[in-house]
């Protein structure tokens, strides 16, 4: 079997380093390409080729040095782990992979808005059929906010319509608080809050093209400032399942994460992200290799079966690692002379 080179972007993000270390454990012959903006990110020295390219937001500049690394390195397939590339990403797939025959594993606009935008997501839920937290924006229904809290009760949760974590989130208790955390300001949701004492979950579904999952693991997970830490992975096939039907009406493409609480029950998801998770490599570890799992499916056409899932936990724990210092200072040296005006 020939060589499958493949692109990493963003490769210094958490995300990245993860679907890098993914790739590192997979028995395929693989060449990892890792870009991204500074010489000082780990994934550039876990690869086994390493590039530095211009900020996303630089488009044009950007887009040369993307199309030269896919030229040199012969790659087949990009995987996006910076959510700051996301957006550049998406506008440019069908671009990139008509020009260069690579597969973009990202979505296109329409489903990224979807996703991103939390009063979107809300409303595909609804639309479909599926369950949903009570939502209205502000400032745009601040006259129905009375009969939100009479329907809902407090606590309620504030939060922005775009963005990810715990940022911009408040949880509310009474009246009084509302009303300083929301005045004039644009793009905010008032949400019920779903309770948590059955916990919070995250759903990793991998799809390939036309929808098709390809994987799905659920894992109860531990939050700190927004970011699992620590993740249980048990017999969640109900909250899996419920997660590859809205996968399936959805259709993303690649890696797609599910952010949901128990109502009653019955899963709720809240948030949609379309892209690599904090969690990716806690699914690696338990037997769920996203980024190896799109490679075989989507570059080398294998039919995938997914084996039954570990149930174990995984604790996040940040490691140290030396980089010698010559590598850096070259890196970066090869980056400026490249880029001289």
């Amino acid at each position: 079997m020939k060589k499958v080179n493949v692109l990493i972007s963003g490769s210094g993000s958490l995300y990245g380093v993860a679907v890098i270390e993914s790739l590192l454990r997979s028995d395929l012959p693989l060449n990892l390409v890792a870009c991204d903006i500074s010489a000082r990110t780990l994934g550039l020295y876990l690869a086994h080729q390493a590039y530095i390219v211009p900020p996303a937001h630089q488009e044009e500049l950007y887009l040369t040095s993307l199309l030269n690394i896919i030229a040199k390195e012969n790659i087949h397939a990009i995987f996006v782990a910076s959510s700051h590339e996301l957006a550049f990403y998406s506008r440019n797939k069908l671009d990139i992979e008509e020009k260069t025959g690579v597969k973009v594993f990202t979505n296109l606009p329409e489903t990224m808005n979807i996703c991103n935008d939390k009063w979107l997501t809300v409303n595909f839920l609804k639309e479909k059929g599926f369950n949903f937290p009570v939502t209205i924006r502000y400032p745009e229904d601040q006259d129905k906010i009375n009969e939100f809290i009479k329907a809902v009760q407090f606590p309620i949760v504030i939060k922005p319509r775009q963005g990810a974590g715990s940022q911009g989130l408040y949880i509310v208790n009474q009246y009084e608080d509302i009303h300083p955390l929301i005045a004039n300001k644009q793009d905010i949701i008032l949400q019920q809050y779903l309770p948590d004492d059955c916990g919070e979950f995250t759903t990793g579904i991998c799809a390939g093209a036309n929808g098709r999952i390809l994987s799905g693991i659920t894992l109860k997970r531990y939050l700190q400032e927004g970011m699992t830490m620590s993740a249980d992975a048990d017999d969640f096939t109900e909250i899996t399942d419920y997660c590859k039907e809205v996968a399936r009406v959805l259709k993303p493409y690649g890696p797609c994460n599910f952010q949901l609480r128990l109502l009653k029950g019955n899963p709720y998801i809240f948030e949609i992200n379309p892209r690599f998770s904090s969690s990716t490599g806690m699914r690696s570890l338990l037997g769920v290799n996203e980024a190896e799992i799109l490679i075989r499916a989507e570059i080398l056409g294998e039919a995938i079966y997914q084996n039954k899932n570990l149930k174990c936990s995984v604790i996040r724990q940040y490691t140290d690692y030396l980089v010698p210092t010559e590598k850096i200072i070259m890196l970066q040296k090869k980056f400026n002379m490249e880029h001289k005006n």
